[in-house]
């Protein structure tokens, strides 16, 4: 029965060690109590466990009397040494628990294992799909400028090639270009320089000029010193107009020329 009431009284202390609230002499009394005792020592290491956690909302219970007791009659006493906890930056709130000595299984250890392992896994396929993403869309551009480059080489070696300069149509503006059509294969090339800059969202647009009629062939975009090329739609009865004009248009382009023309050029040469 001695060995049982001292139990008793230890788990009693336990609690007030738990909490922070016990003198010097019960401190170590518990603690070397708590090593000889499997029993007492799991009753500390719960005690330390709901005391680190205190500050989370859970319902109120009363303690035991005698317990509360004891800890009234400690806090009356003279304050006691506080052992200094090591600061947490970030989360000054852990600061007025007591951390607990607390002991790690084995099936704890593998289960925070595989969830490192699962997070770092997803990691992994993420970046792994980001990758696969920029490698697809360089592949898709690198298509397309191939793509263009065998349309220039094309037009370029069409036996039917007609050559045809543009020049400033506009007094003051040093913007000239070249035209390359094929009538055989209903395209061709557009090369300009010295184009000045456009509004945000505009394009230069080229036309082929019959009249009072206009015929798109499509749109440029130079680079900032307003050089550039692009491949245009040459219309199949292309010897039937009398020139070329290129004029600042809406970025979707426009069904008729909207500004006056920055260059242009004729179609039908001396010799035709």
């Amino acid at each position: 029965m001695a060995e049982s009431a001292l139990c008793d009284e230890i788990i009693e202390l336990s609690a007030a060690v738990a909490l922070g609230a016990a003198e010097p002499g019960d401190w170590e009394r518990v603690e070397q109590h708590a090593d000889e005792c499997p029993k007492c020592a799991q009753a500390l290491r719960e005690f330390r466990d709901v005391a680190a956690v205190l500050g989370a909302s859970v319902p109120q219970v009363d303690p035991p009397a005698r317990l509360r007791n004891r800890v009234l009659l400690a806090a009356q006493r003279t304050p006691q040494e506080v052992p200094v906890l090591p600061r947490v930056s970030g989360l000054p709130w852990l600061r007025r628990f007591a951390w607990p000595r607390m002991g790690f299984s084995p099936a704890w250890a593998v289960a925070m294992a595989s969830m490192l392992v699962s997070v770092l896994s997803l990691v992994w396929v993420a970046m792994l799909q980001g990758q696969v993403a920029d490698l697809r869309s360089a592949a898709a551009a690198e298509r397309e400028r191939a793509t263009r480059y065998d349309q220039v080489v094309e037009v370029l070696a069409s036996p039917q090639l007609a050559v045809r300069s543009l020049t400033p149509a506009v007094q003051g503006m040093h913007s000239y270009g070249t035209v390359y059509l094929d009538p055989n294969s209903r395209t061709g090339m557009l090369t300009a320089r010295g184009l000045p800059p456009v509004q945000p969202g505009h394009a230069w647009q080229l036309w082929f000029v019959r009249g009072n009629e206009r015929v798109s062939g499509g749109l440029l975009w130079p680079d900032r010193l307003g050089n550039g090329y692009t491949l245009i739609q040459v219309p199949p009865d292309v010897t039937s107009f009398e020139g070329i004009g290129v004029t600042e248009e809406p970025g979707t382009g426009s069904a008729w020329p909207t500004t006056q023309r920055i260059m242009g050029g004729a179609i039908k040469t001396d010799s035709q």
